[in-house]
């Protein structure tokens, strides 16, 4: 069975898409709803990107921005992305396939014939992208609360292992580099971000939210992901040409600074909240990058590498165990995640 709401917003898009403006009324009257309704509907879709503007005058309404009219033969990967979260390129499903949905939401058949070609084309493999990511089979609920701006209860576990349940108000997921996270805030307090692998259980609430104008997830994530790992803990790098090229694909920080040198290698300087976190990434490069500073992070990686020596040479690992206050969860996953080496 098709979603009601899910089907009428998708022929909002289809409506907008074919005329220049359209008044509110007109939108009203042709799904069926109250004023109110297609209001909702389309704070709903621009909060997930869709260009939406309103018209002003007396019979005010909305048409899609003049400067990305979202034209379907023309979507680019982040729009495919959109149209994945909010479930038209999903294989077939209880929902029914896309072109069911298309054709429930009053799509045009050149639409729906484009949206077939997307289903065919376009593969999100959310059950195994360099690891296996749970987390995808939450997007069903997530799609629903975040679309009707409906609260949810989650449970989820911390990297220490404790579990805590909590309300949220889901404003948007973010895919990046093989996982899936959610963006949403508590009762009270600023947006968080919290990865779907560690969630265990997500259960819709009958508490309703009202989503914030002046929030976009594309610019709080780059935000978030700027400030992430920041601190003042100076690290000193130096980089092998060998392994120059794949070092200035990695995402730097506004902190962070590049000296080029004539041999192609680089000194790359970090500041960061913790250094630990780096012993997983600079062991994984071997001898093409090496710490200069600080002293106790060439320690901790010195005795990392003795160690692994150890347990080649002998069946037992002999040589010093590496400091504690090491990570000791995915961060090596992490921090590799995604590399090609030698590419």
């Amino acid at each position: 069975m098709v979603n009601a709401t899910h089907a009428r917003q998708l022929g909002i898009v289809q409506v907008l898409r074919t005329r220049t403006h359209v008044p509110v009324r007109d939108l009203a009257e042709r799904f069926g709803v109250s004023d109110r309704t297609i209001y909702r509907d389309i704070d709903n879709l621009t909060a997930h990107g869709i260009p939406i503007q309103a018209t002003p005058g007396r019979n005010g309404g909305y048409r899609l921005a003049p400067e990305d009219p979202l034209d379907p033969l023309t979507l680019d990967s982040d729009q495919a992305m959109r149209l994945y979260v909010l479930g038209f390129l999903d294989p077939p499903s209880a929902d029914g396939t896309a072109e069911e949905r298309g054709r429930a939401a009053g799509v045009s058949g050149t639409v729906q014939e484009v949206m077939r070609r997307l289903a065919q084309r376009i593969h999100f493999d959310t059950a195994d992208w360099y690891w296996r990511d749970e987390g995808s089979g939450h997007l069903p609920v997530l799609r629903t609360a975040m679309l009707t701006g409906t609260a949810l209860e989650i449970t989820f576990r911390t990297k220490e292992g404790d579990q805590h349940t909590t309300l949220l108000k889901p404003y948007g997921v973010v895919w990046k580099a093989g996982e899936w996270h959610l963006v949403a805030a508590r009762p009270t307090g600023p947006p968080e971000r919290f990865r779907l692998n560690l969630v265990d259980r997500i259960q819709q609430t009958d508490l309703t939210f009202a989503y914030p104008e002046d929030f976009t997830v594309g610019q709080w994530w780059t935000a978030a992901m700027e400030d992430y790992g920041k601190g003042d803990v100076r690290v000193e790098l130096h980089v092998a040409p060998a392994a120059r090229a794949e070092l200035l694909r990695l995402s730097l920080k506004s902190t962070s600074q590049v000296n080029e040198h004539d041999d192609g290698s680089l000194v790359i300087v970090l500041f960061v909240d913790r250094w630990e976190w780096l012993i997983p990434l600079v062991t994984s490069y071997g001898p093409d990058v090496t710490v200069t500073e600080p002293p106790e992070l060439r320690e901790a990686i010195t005795a990392q590498l003795r160690h692994t020596l150890a347990a080649y040479e002998s069946s037992e690992a002999q040589g010093p165990a590496p400091p504690d206050g090491l990570p000791h969860d995915d961060s090596r996953l992490r921090s590799t995640h995604g590399r090609h080496p030698g590419a």
